[in-house]
């Protein structure tokens, strides 16, 4: 199938190592095969393990060449694309040729990390392969890079970046025209990036092909349209092996290597910077390797850290229960019974935090009620033994928050205390346990105040509902800030003196995390702003 190529199909006295996303099917089956072709060693990333089997096979029976291998690749999930890379790396060898080409162009959603679904798989995802695999490219110089782009690249007038980091809208092609775009500013600002390097960067606009991609490619073989697969490899085949590519970089070239002019907007210096910038943080590029841990000894209102008594792997299943079962499964009769009872009592406050949970997908209100898990983490002997140290042997918990901080988001921007003085009543002592179920750091957690900065913070806000103050803070105070630094399964606890706020996301990863709110059987809790209806839970002591 592949032999009408024009290009030299003889084995090379070299062989090269070569990595192809998508190559189990279409574009990125064809590129495999014709690099294959070549005696190259070619590794085939792509989710589906039967998928590349099957392409494994048939590039195996088609070349003769048995040096093509299986990569797990989920560009949906930057976890995913670096254990592919992890993967890759054991296998200490070079990298000569990296093939950009798998793709998505209909679907809606989501990556594992939050970001809408075609612009993290198209561009983001390989955005992390392509950095974190830049050393070992430069190390196998000369080495290519290809990005499978599209002429759909040439047709927005900027970039949305708060559609990024949402749910695809209904105008997806928009979304699939940006990711297109996102793909040839980083092939210009890589190719400056590595210029004298011998690492080469190009775009290839395929053309219109009879692939997989969407029902209409399908179907256009049977109408006559478009180009077959083979075809669709044809530029990216040469400029990957032609030594008449092998220094030219930064170009945009179509299905027959022809060179597409760039619109300005592909040229934008400072928006490709932008967009590198923007990548490195919302990938966790930018973290430094080794995150001290802090000791808060109270000082400031707040201590830790502690651990829970679970080991690592107890919290790793934990932490897969709470994604799989809870965060998935609203408790909806119960979230219906108090939406009629808010209206009932004209409980705007509670009415406003179940609209949060529904719509927002990052908080979530008692489910310790409905799940026995999250209700275990609560009776912690741990955990419970550092509470009873501030409030004594009875603790009243009467309310708990999930809260889940995908990358680029922040959950909460405003300095503020958890006082809650319209939602508590009477004398007594209150606490909060906030514990990390995933790592908490300075890219990802929150940050405080320090006490004996406290006297130049003033008050601009107070919510409405809960009577929490929010604070205006100077940009030079602001720097004071300490971060929380937890590992997974360890927490801290703090009172309501402790002026925070939560930090945008720029780990690259979920943060999960669980805060309870605790006070003394003295305190009445007063009805309203919660999620439930449930009366407060009685966490004592197992002795």
């Amino acid at each position: 199938m592949i032999a009408f190529l024009p290009i030299n199909t003889e084995r090379s006295e070299i062989m090269q190592v070569c990595l192809v996303t998508g190559g189990n099917s279409g574009v990125g089956l064809m590129t495999a095969v014709g690099l294959a072709k070549l005696g190259n060693h070619v590794f085939i990333a792509c989710r589906s393990a039967n998928k590349a089997a099957k392409a494994i096979d048939y590039i195996r029976q088609t070349t003769g060449n048995q040096n093509v291998t299986f990569l797990p690749l989920d560009l949906a999930s930057l976890d995913s694309v670096r254990q592919c890379v992890k993967l890759f790396n054991d296998k200490n060898l070079p990298l000569h040729i990296l093939v950009n080409n798998a793709g998505i162009f209909n679907r809606r959603g989501t990556t594992k990390e939050g970001f809408e679904l075609i612009w993290g798989t198209n561009y983001l995802g390989h955005f992390l392969l392509t950095y974190l695999l830049l050393e070992k490219l430069q190390e196998s110089a000369p080495s290519r890079i290809i990005m499978l782009a599209s002429d759909l690249a040439l047709s927005p007038s900027g970039i949305d970046w708060n559609l990024l980091v949402k749910r695809t809208p209904f105008n997806f092609i928009k979304l699939y025209a940006v990711s297109k775009l996102s793909l040839l500013l980083l092939t210009r600002e890589l190719s400056q990036r590595l210029n004298n390097s011998q690492v080469t960067v190009n775009a290839i606009h395929p053309g219109f092909v009879q692939s997989n991609i969407t029902i209409w490619h399908r179907l256009s073989k049977y109408l006559g349209l478009g180009i077959s697969s083979e075809a669709g490899a044809y530029s990216t085949l040469i400029c990957a092996t032609s030594p008449d590519y092998q220094n030219v970089s930064g170009k945009f070239l179509d299905s027959h290597t022809q060179e597409i002019p760039l619109p300005k907007i592909a040229q934008n210096q400072e928006l490709s910077e932008q967009l590198w910038e923007r990548s490195l943080l919302w990938a966790g590029c930018n973290q430094q390797q080794n995150i001290k841990k802090i000791n808060y000894d109270g000082t400031d209102e707040i201590w830790g850290p502690n651990s829970l008594l679970l080991t690592s792997n107890e919290i790793a299943d934990i932490n897969q229960y709470i994604f799989d079962e809870v965060l998935r499964k609203l408790p909806i009769k119960i979230l219906l019974k108090q939406v009629v009872k808010s209206f009932i009592r004209f409980d705007i406050g509670s009415l406003f935090i179940i609209l949060i949970q529904v719509f927002t997908k990052s908080f979530y209100m008692e489910r310790h009620l409905d799940s026995p898990v999250i209700l275990q983490l609560c009776q912690d002997k741990n955990l419970l033994e550092r509470l009873n140290a501030h409030l004594g042997e009875n603790l009243v918990l009467w309310r708990s928050e999930l809260w889940v901080n995908y990358p680029a988001q922040q959950l909460i921007p405003f300095w503020h205390q958890d006082s809650y003085p319209k939602l508590l009543k009477g004398d007594g002592k209150t606490i909060h346990a906030y514990i990390a179920l995933t790592e908490v750091n300075e890219y990802n957690g929150f940050e405080y105040i320090p006490n004996i900065y406290l006297k130049d913070c003033q008050i601009k806000g107070t919510d409405p509902f809960s009577g929490n103050h929010f604070f205006e803070i100077s940009d030079e105070v602001a720097q004071k800030a300490i971060p929380v630094v937890l590992r997974p399964g360890e927490f801290v606890l703090f009172s309501n003196e402790l002026l925070h706020r939560s930090v945008r996301n720029n780990s690259g990863k979920v943060r999960l995390s669980l805060t309870l709110r605790l006070t003394q059987p003295e305190i009445k809790v007063l009805p309203g702003y919660s999620s439930n209806c449930q009366e407060p839970v009685i966490l004592q002591s197992q002795k």
